[in-house]
C-alpha cells in the first residue's frame, strides 16, 4: 500500500513539476495579436531534382542585381536594377524635318547671266542700304556669274536675302524657302539657277547632364555638362553619349534619361550601346541626363541542420552552390548535416525546390554549374540521429532529476 502511494506521489510530483516548468517556458503573448501571429502567409512548393539540365534552366533567370538609389534619410533604398533600366522610348523616333529659327544663318548662291555691280539694286534690294540690323545680318560677295550672299533670321523671324528679299523663315523647312525663292526668281524674269543651304544651326539645342568625370587629369576632372547643336542632319542619344566621353563601366549600373517637355524617356546604357538598339533622335530643348549607381551584393539564405547565415554574392563573380556548399561553417563541412538532403529554394510562389543528394560526391559537379540568386535560400536537413541526440541531451538531465525526487536525493 505504501509503496502505491510512493508511487502515485512521484507520478503528482513529476506531474507537477512537468507543468511548473511548462508555465516558466511558456511564451508571454498579446491575446490581441495571437490570430495575426499564427496567420502566416502559406507558400505552394514543387519538388524537383537538381540536374544538369534544371542547373542550364536556372542560370537562364536573370540576375536581379540590386543598386543603391541615391537620396536622404527614407528616400535612399536599395531597388532592383530591372526596375531603374526597363527601357522606355516614344513609339516614332525618326529624324524630323529641320524647322528655321532664330539665329540661323542661311547661304544663297545664284548663278546669273549678267554680274550687277556692286552697291547697285539687285531685284529692287540696294545691299547698301537698309537698317543697321538687316545689314547686320546679311553678307554679299560676287565671282565671275556667282552671287553668293547670306542672311540670318532674325528676332521677327524674318530672312533677308541680297536679289531676293525679305521672307518668313522662323518656324519653316528649308525646302519651302527654296520653293519661294524660285517662284521669286521666275516672276522676276529671272531663272532659278540656285542653291540655298543652312549655312550655321543656332536656334535648337539640346543638353546634357552626367555625373560620370570627363576624360581629361585626375586633377581637373569634372562633371559632364555640355550643349548639343541639333541639325537638319538628326543627332541621336547614341551619338550624344559616345562623343561626351562616357564609357561603359560593368562595376555601375549607367541610365540614360531624355526629359522631353513633361515626359522622361529612360534606357540603360548597356541597352543603349547595343548594335541594334533602337535610335532616339533628340529634339529641341531636349535634356540628357547620365546617372550611375552602384551595386549591392546580393544575399543567399543558409538555412536548415546547419548553422544560419547570409551569404553575399556578387553579379561579377556569380558564385554557385558548390561554394556556398563548400564554405567555411558550410553544409558540407558540418559532421550533423544531412548530406542527401540539400535543397536550393528559389522563386516566391510558388516555391521551386531543386534536391540534391550530395552523398555521391559526382553529384558535386551539378551543384557547381548551377549559379546563386539573390534571395535563393539553401537548406540543408538535418541527420534524424542528431535530432535524436539533441532530444536525449534534453530529456536526460530530467530523468536524472525524476531519479532523485524519487529517491528524496534533492539536496
Amino acid at each position: 500500500m505504501g509503496k502505491f502511494i510512493g508511487r502515485h506521489f512521484f507520478g503528482a510530483t513529476a506531474l507537477l513539476f512537468l507543468v511548473g516548468c511548462s508555465q516558466i517556458v511558456e511564451p508571454v503573448v498579446l491575446p490581441e495579436l495571437q490570430k495575426e501571429a499564427t496567420d502566416q502567409e502559406a507558400f505552394e512548393i514543387n519538388l524537383q531534382a537538381l540536374s544538369f539540365d534544371a542547373a542550364k534552366s536556372l542560370n537562364a533567370a536573370r540576375y536581379d542585381r540590386l543598386v543603391s538609389k541615391p537620396g536622404a534619410a527614407f528616400s535612399a533604398d536599395a531597388v532592383s536594377e530591372a526596375s531603374l533600366s526597363k527601357p522606355f522610348l516614344p513609339s516614332k523616333s525618326a529624324n524630323t524635318p529641320y524647322m528655321l529659327g532664330i539665329g540661323d544663318e542661311v547661304a544663297l548662291v545664284q548663278y546669273i547671266d549678267a554680274l550687277p555691280t556692286i552697291g547697285s539694286i539687285v531685284n529692287g534690294v540696294d545691299p547698301s542700304h537698309g537698317t543697321s540690323s538687316e545689314r547686320q545680318n546679311t553678307t554679299t560677295s560676287a565671282s565671275s556669274n556667282i552671287i553668293s550672299t547670306s542672311g540670318r533670321v532674325g528676332t521677327d523671324g524674318s530672312l533677308l536675302l541680297i536679289g531676293v528679299g525679305r521672307l518668313d523663315a522662323n518656324g519653316r523647312q528649308i525646302s519651302e524657302l527654296r520653293d519661294e525663292i524660285r517662284t521669286i526668281l521666275i516672276r522676276n524674269g529671272q531663272a532659278p539657277n540656285f542653291q540655298l543651304e543652312i549655312k550655321e544651326f543656332n536656334s535648337q539645342k539640346a543638353y546634357i547632364t552626367t555625373d560620370r568625370l570627363s576624360r581629361s587629369s585626375a586633377s581637373n576632372a569634372e562633371n559632364i555638362s555640355a550643349v548639343i547643336p541639333i541639325t537638319d542632319r538628326g543627332v541621336t542619344l547614341r551619338e550624344v553619349i559616345a562623343t561626351a566621353g562616357i564609357d561603359f563601366d560593368e562595376s555601375v549600373l549607367t541610365i540614360v534619361r531624355v526629359k522631353r517637355n513633361e515626359t522622361t524617356y529612360t534606357i540603360g546604357l548597356s541597352d543603349l550601346l547595343v548594335k541594334n538598339s533602337k535610335e532616339l533622335y533628340l529634339k529641341n530643348q531636349d535634356h540628357v541626363f547620365v546617372q550611375s549607381f552602384s551595386y549591392q551584393p546580393g544575399k543567399v539564405f543558409l538555412l536548415g541542420g546547419v548553422k544560419p547565415q547570409i551569404i553575399p554574392i556578387l553579379p561579377e563573380s556569380r558564385q554557385t552552390l558548390a561554394e556556398a556548399l563548400f564554405a567555411e561553417d558550410g553544409p558540407l563541412a558540418i559532421a550533423s548535416a544531412q548530406r542527401s538532403a540539400v535543397y536550393l529554394l528559389r522563386g516566391r510562389n510558388p516555391v521551386q525546390a531543386y534536391h540534391l543528394d550530395a552523398q555521391n560526391p559526382v553529384r558535386v559537379l551539378v551543384a557547381n554549374e548551377v549559379e546563386l540568386r539573390p534571395n535563393d535560400i539553401v537548406f540543408v536537413s538535418e541527420q534524424p540521429i542528431s535530432t535524436f541526440n539533441r532530444t536525449l541531451a534534453n530529456i536526460v538531465p530530467l530523468r536524472i532529476l525524476l531519479r532523485d525526487i524519487k529517491n528524496s536525493d534533492i539536496p
